[in-house]
């Protein structure tokens, strides 16, 4: 549940500023904006803004100029990237959380009960500090949950250790940055081999591929990256508002088939038979599953095929 200090004002008088964003290397968006608190780390720009397009649920916050997530939108992809790899495995204990300095992930991880601990490595210490202060409602307490630890540092440095330590996960959830920059090598198939190599068995990973309308290329790319490395890679499309257009994630394993799993995890494809902790879920639940795995013809050549 949201409190105050995280609810937008529109009627302040504050006069708004305009909040441009990329879409793809050709396109782009904006919203009018209200600024709350900025800073700068030793690794990027940190804004957080009120958007009155989204009302009291209108707190948003930027990384370096690029929406991240808002308090009214940003439930659509922790919910979609960690839920239907949690339910499709079923017993998931230990699960790593690459970003996810906002704590979304770890909140939705957290509601489900076999879940003993929850890594989230994130590189900026002040992402989840400003989060903390101006909207903490994203995370809902998740960082002080004790089965959360939160490792501040480089996630490939993060993997490195945890491989030469013999550590294994059974869900990795990628929560970063979108896939270019200094995120790019985190989402090429050499990194993908490392986070294969670090799931125990039976394991997968989740996460966010970008907009196929926009930066097909690029998107494409990831999917074949992960193609190369996983032997079932299922992709998902959802409209994410805060984002301006269709969004894809996919979820990558194995052994784990999304599609099968989450129905026989769930016992059918009813939202009202889902584990009490996830029943007031907001976006997603197994009846919804087809409609994100439903990809668009138009989309198929960027997006492949589901499935193995």
């Amino acid at each position: 549940m949201t409190v105050k200090r995280d609810l937008s004002t529109p009627d302040s008088g504050i006069a708004p500023i305009a909040c441009t964003a990329p879409l793809g290397p050709w396109a782009g968006y904006r919203f009018d904006a209200r600024h709350v608190f900025s800073t700068t780390s030793p690794h990027q720009r940190i804004d957080v803004v009120d958007l009155p397009a989204f009302g009291a649920l209108g707190r948003a916050y930027r990384l370096d100029a690029r929406f991240m997530a808002s308090l009214a939108d940003a439930h659509i992809c922790h919910e979609c990237m960690v839920h239907p790899l949690l339910l499709a495995h079923g017993a998931a204990r230990r699960v790593l959380v690459l970003g996810g300095g906002d704590g979304g992930s770890a909140r939705e991880i957290l509601r489900h009960e076999r879940v003993c601990e929850v890594v989230v490595a994130e590189l900026d210490a002040q992402v989840p500090a400003t989060i903390r202060q101006y909207m903490p409602a994203l995370p809902d307490g998740a960082f002080d949950d004790p089965r959360t630890r939160l490792i501040i540092g480089d996630a490939r440095d993060f993997v490195d250790a945890a491989l030469a330590r013999g550590e294994r996960f059974d869900a990795v959830i990628f929560d970063l940055t979108e896939a270019d920059g200094a995120a790019a090598p985190l989402h090429d198939a050499p990194f993908f081999g490392k986070i294969r190599a670090l799931l125990a068995p039976g394991g997968g990973v989740a996460l966010q591929l970008g907009a196929p309308w926009f930066d097909g290329t690029g998107v494409r790319r990831m999917c074949e990256a992960l193609r190369r490395v996983f032997r079932i890679v299922t992709p998902m499309t959802a409209y994410v508002p805060l984002y301006g257009t269709l969004w894809a994630l996919a979820i990558a394993s194995d052994t784990l088939d999304v599609r099968r799993d989450v129905r026989a995890s769930a016992g059918d494809t009813s939202s009202d038979v889902l584990p009490q902790p996830l029943r007031g879920l907001r976006h997603f639940s197994p009846a919804r599953m087809s409609a994100l795995l439903d990809i668009a013809p138009e989309l198929a050549d960027i997006l492949g095929e589901n499935g193995p």
